[in-house]
C-alpha cells in the first residue's frame, strides 16, 4: 500500500496534499492559488489545473471533490482564492455556475476557531468565507440536522476554545494530545493524525503563527501495523510553540519525524525571534527527533543567502546540518530560473521516499553542480 504527499509549488505559502492508500482518501492542508499561474505562465506551476486534471477525478453533486480541507491558519498565503476555487454553501443546491466553474466541493471542513480568535478585524476576504463555511456547517450538527453527515457538510473542529459556538459539537472536537484516524466520515486503516497544537491557553508573544495547527501525520504499513512514518506540518508555527509541544508531548513517538516541511516557509522564527539569536534549544531538540535519512521541504521562493527572512538561509542551514543538504528541497527549485514542480514523496511499507522521477531529477542536478563548481560555499 502507498501513500503520497505532494507539496505544491506557491511561492512563500502552503499548499500540500496527502492520498491516504487504503482508503483512498485525499486530504488538503492549505492553499496557496496564484492567478498569474493560471493565466499560461510557463514559469510558474498551474496547482489548479493539476488538481481537477490528475487529482479530484471523482465528483460529487457535479463537482470536482475532495475529502478533506485543513486550514492551519488563516493568514493570506494559506488561503488564498479559497472563495473562488471551492464550493461554499448546501451540496444539494448547487448552482450550474459552480459546476460550470468546476468549484471544488469539500467533504469535511477542519477547522479551529483558536486561529481565527486572534485579530479577527484583519481577516482577509478568504477566511472570513471559511469561518462562515465551517458555521454553516457546524449549525447543521447542532441543530440535528439529516443533512450534517453528508459529503459538503461535514466538520471536524480543532483544539480548545471557550466559545459558546461550540456547544453541541462536543462529539467533532479534537484537541492536542488527541489522535484521530477518521476522514470524511471513514475511518483509515492505516493513517492517523494526532494533534500538537494549537494550545488553550495563550503562549507569550501570541499572533496567529502561535495558534498554527500543528500536527504529526502517521502511516502505517498493510504488511506491519507497527510499521509508522511520520510526517510533521506545522504552518507557520514558530519556536514558543515547538517548545510547549517539546514540554507537553509526554510519548516521545509523536515527536518522531521522517519528513517535515519547514514551518513559515523556513523563516528563523522557528528558531527565534531574530536572525541574530541564537537558536532555541527546543527547536534543536526537536530537529534531533528525526530519523535516520528524514527530509525537509521548505514551501518557499528559492532559498539565498540575503536578508530575506523567510526563506532564510541561516534557518536552510540548521536544517542541512541535520538531514543533509541532499535531503533539503525547495518547491520553487534550487535556482530562480528552475522549472516550478511539485515534490512529491511515497510512504510505503512504513518509509518515506522521495518519488522516482524527482530523485533521479536531484541527483542529476546535484551531479552537474559538482561538475561545475569544487569550491566549498560557506553561509553564516
Amino acid at each position: 500500500m502507498k501513500h503520497t504527499i505532494k507539496f505544491y509549488p506557491v511561492g512563500n505559502g502552503d499548499c500540500d496534499l496527502i492520498t491516504i492508500g487504503g482508503a483512498n482518501k485525499k486530504m488538503m492542508f492549505d492553499c496557496n492559488f496564484r492567478k498569474e499561474a493560471e493565466e499560461d505562465n510557463d514559469n510558474m506551476y498551474n496547482v489548479l489545473d493539476d488538481l481537477l486534471t490528475n487529482e479530484f477525478t471523482s465528483k460529487r453533486c457535479g463537482l470536482p471533490f475532495l475529502d478533506a480541507f485543513l486550514l492551519t491558519h488563516p493568514d493570506q498565503d494559506h488561503c488564498r482564492s479559497f472563495a473562488e476555487k471551492f464550493y461554499l454553501g448546501d451540496p444539494d443546491n448547487v448552482p450550474q455556475s459552480a459546476k460550470d466553474n468546476k468549484k471544488i466541493l469539500i467533504g469535511e471542513l477542519w477547522y479551529s476557531p483558536r486561529v481565527f480568535e486572534e485579530l479577527t478585524g484583519e481577516l482577509n476576504a478568504d477566511a472570513k468565507a471559511i469561518k462562515k463555511e465551517a458555521k454553516r456547517r457546524m449549525n447543521l450538527f447542532k441543530s440535528d440536522s439529516n443533512k450534517a453527515d453528508k459529503d459538503g457538510n461535514r466538520i471536524r473542529i480543532i483544539g480548545w476554545t471557550d466559545s459558546p459556538d461550540l456547544e453541541g459539537l462536543e462529539d467533532r472536537i479534537v484537541t492536542p494530545g488527541d489522535t484521530i484516524s477518521e476522514v470524511n466520515g471513514t475511518t483509515c486503516g492505516y493513517f492517523e493524525l494526532f494533534i500538537h497544537a494549537p494550545f488553550k491557553d495563550d503562549i507569550a508573544g501570541e499572533d496567529r503563527n502561535m495558534t498554527s495547527i500543528a500536527s504529526q501525520l502517521r502511516f502505517k504499513s498493510d504488511k506491519d501495523n507497527e510499521d509508522i512514518a511520520r510526517v510533521f506540518l506545522g504552518g507557520d508555527t514558530e519556536w514558543r510553540v515547538i517548545e510547549e509541544i517539546m514540554d507537553k508531548t509526554t510519548d516521545d513517538d509523536y515527536l518522531k519525524w521522517d519528513l517535515m516541511e519547514a514551518p513559515h516557509h523556513c523563516s528563523y522564527k522557528f528558531f527565534a525571534d531574530d536572525r541574530e539569536d541564537d537558536p532555541n534549544q527546543a527547536s534543536l531538540d526537536f530537529l534531533d527527533k528525526s530519523e535516520d535519512g528524514a527530509f525537509v521541504v521548505s514551501s518557499s521562493k528559492v532559498v539565498k543567502k540575503n536578508s530575506d527572512n523567510p526563506p532564510c538561509q541561516k534557518a536552510k542551514n540548521r536544517y542541512t546540518d541535520r538531514v543533509g543538504e541532499s535531503n533539503f528541497f525547495c518547491t520553487s527549485g534550487e535556482k530562480v530560473d528552475d522549472a516550478e514542480k511539485p515534490i512529491v514523496f511515497d510512504i510505503e511499507d512504513g518509509e518515506v521516499a522521495l518519488h522516482e522521477d524527482e530523485k533521479k531529477e536531484k541527483e542529476s542536478r546535484a551531479a552537474a553542480a559538482a561538475a561545475k563548481d569544487t569550491k566549498p560555499h560557506f553561509y553564516g
